[in-house]
């Protein structure tokens, strides 16, 4: 109802001029209809007449109805409703209707005095009077999932002919992985993914094998651990050319973990 209020209060210069349009075209119908009952002879041509002219004032009265309602939404009752919604504490959209506030229940209260009592401790501990608040953002996570520092340097990842973003250089590996990347160079013929490590003997072995490649940052392949034992392991992309040449490769290495356990709650 408040939506249909402040609706018409933005339309009600519209409304004026329809009515204002419509009672000038009644009232024509009106004065055309006088003229023709002076001018009729015979009673049924009066009572025709005396019927167009009933017709023109109902529909001209309506007309003037409507446009007094307009004016009183406009004038009285939306002004009125926008007083109270102010003096209810609601604030008004742009719309004219009441902003609807969803609070979230923080312990101790509802957060509203955050920002004073940060601004007051913080002054306390500029006087002497405490320690100083100091307020973080949050880490936001990476799609590359846990990094272990040390990690030797990537070899050949300066190409987006063969470039891998998962799994990224030193990232620490347990369960089974979408490998995300490029592989695409001239006269493209295929790519493999292939890691070497203590279950490889130290030399690589093939993982998959590609015959489509990856122009753009995208799906390369599924890295499955089950067959590898946890340590230190080099990962890479390699793309080879028609002539089974490898052209261009990107390694990098992981570190493979057993999973870790499951967080349970007391009884669970």
């Amino acid at each position: 109802m408040t939506q249909l209020v402040y609706l018409i209060e933005q339309i009600a210069p519209a409304i004026y001029l329809f009515c204002a349009a419509g009672v000038l075209f009644w009232l024509g119908r009106y004065f055309a209809a006088q003229a023709g009952l002076r001018a009729a002879e015979f009673e049924l041509e009066r009572e025709l007449e005396e019927q167009r002219r009933a017709r023109a004032i109902t529909w001209a009265i309506g007309f003037i109805e409507l446009g007094l309602a307009a004016l009183a939404v406009a004038v009285v009752i939306a002004p009125t409703l926008r007083a109270d919604l102010l003096n209810a504490g609601l604030p008004i959209t742009p719309e004219g209707g009441a902003e609807q506030r969803f609070a979230t229940s923080t312990p101790g209260g509802d957060g509203s005095d955050a920002e004073g009592v940060f601004l007051t401790v913080t002054a306390q501990a500029l006087s002497g009077g405490g320690a100083i608040l100091q307020l973080t953002a949050v880490a936001s996570p990476t799609p590359v999932g846990t990094i272990v520092s040390g990690a030797p340097e990537p070899i050949g990842c300066n190409s987006e002919q063969a470039w891998l973003e998962i799994p990224a250089n030193g990232m620490l590996v347990f369960d089974t992985l979408t490998v995300v990347g490029t592989a695409n160079i001239p006269n493209f013929a295929f790519y493999t993914l292939e890691i070497s490590g203590a279950s490889t003997g130290g030399e690589f072995g093939v993982l998959d094998n590609k015959t489509s490649p990856v122009i753009e940052k995208g799906v390369l392949g599924q890295f499955a651990l089950a067959s590898f034992q946890p340590g230190q392991y080099r990962f890479r992309v390699a793309v080879f050319d028609t002539l089974s040449e490898m052209r261009a490769s990107c390694t990098v290495s992981i570190f493979i973990s057993e999973r870790p356990p499951t967080n349970t709650p007391p009884g669970g």
